[in-house]
């Protein structure tokens, strides 16, 4: 690509979210706003937060309400009804059982996406992302999400030049299975870019120089059991992913949210009750790295 820039921003639900806004508003506190980049890649909780910071809204947003008080309320509202039916309790039992990322289990998962009647559908959902990102029209042509096929179970790069709206994008890129969705790109019926072995997808990012990797755990699938911080049982490819773009000539920074001091373990990532604690953790976590992230961005 000989791209300088790029921002990795990967999916884990409202508590990623929302440990996003914290950590990206205590940076441009500190000086360092990272819309500027030549590239960001976002993967469903990613998506959301990339339009939102590409497009300005991030900081419109900001400037309007108070962020500990006033924008938690927003962030609610992209959860959907936690009481499930049948359906969806088949679809999350499905991804959480899955034991690798065979085309066959992923197409599994889809068939169950697809089946689910989700009490916040396609139209609604849309409508939820919509305003969340604050415009439909595509913000900029360095920005990417990712979203899975629920039919063939490949994955599906969005971007400027495929001619969808970004809340449509988004809200595919989100469209949790047995959660919310599943969405159409276009003719194709898509769930969850992190429906798969990996929420980040760093390989689209392949090429650039200097790359800041986001995710909610370490890669460690060990770990992401223990403190429930992956919705779906499929391997995670994180850590060869940051290896294979290190080795293809990229400097990179990988930043793991994780959990909050004194936290053990979260019941759910779209637990609306975590949303206070994982901003407050991201701004704390923010104000730490400032300095050493304005070195490496340059």
């Amino acid at each position: 690509m000989g791209k300088e820039r790029g921002l990795v921003l990967g999916g884990g639900g409202i508590v990623l979210i929302s440990w996003y806004v914290g950590y990206f508003h205590a940076l441009k506190e500190q000086g360092l706003d990272l819309s500027n980049t030549n590239i960001a890649v976002g993967t469903s909780a990613g998506s959301i937060f990339a339009s939102m910071l590409m497009n300005g809204n991030l900081w419109r947003i900001r400037d309007e309400m108070d962020l500990f008080n006033d924008f938690p309320k927003v962030l609610a509202k992209l959860v959907p009804e936690t009481k499930f039916n049948q359906s969806q309790i088949r679809a999350k039992e499905i991804g959480r059982n899955v034991k690798d990322a065979s085309p066959a289990s992923i197409q599994e998962l889809g068939r169950a996406a697809m089946a689910a009647r989700n009490t916040t559908g396609e139209a609604e959902y849309q409508k939820t992302i919509e305003r969340m990102v604050g415009i439909s029209t595509w913000p900029s042509n360095n920005l990417y999400t990712t979203a899975t096929d629920c039919y063939t179970g490949e994955r599906i790069v969005v971007s400027q030049s495929s001619n969808i709206s970004t809340s449509v994008a988004c809200a595919a890129s989100s469209s949790l299975a047995g959660g919310a969705g599943p969405t159409f790109l276009k003719d194709r019926l898509c769930m969850d870019g992190g429906m798969c072995a990996t929420s980040t997808h760093c390989d689209v990012a392949a090429g650039v120089k200097k790359v800041l990797v986001f995710s909610l755990a370490n890669g460690n699938v060990k770990d992401e059991k223990q403190f429930n911080l992956r919705t779906t049982g499929f391997p995670d490819t994180l850590l060869q992913e940051l290896k294979d773009l290190r080795a293809q000539g990229s400097q990179v920074i990988h930043i793991t949210a994780g959990l909050p001091p004194g936290m053990a373990r979260i019941d759910s990532v779209m637990n609306p009750n975590l949303i206070s604690p994982f901003m407050k953790h991201g701004f704390e976590r923010g104000k730490a790295e400032a300095i050493k992230l304005k070195q490496f961005w340059g």
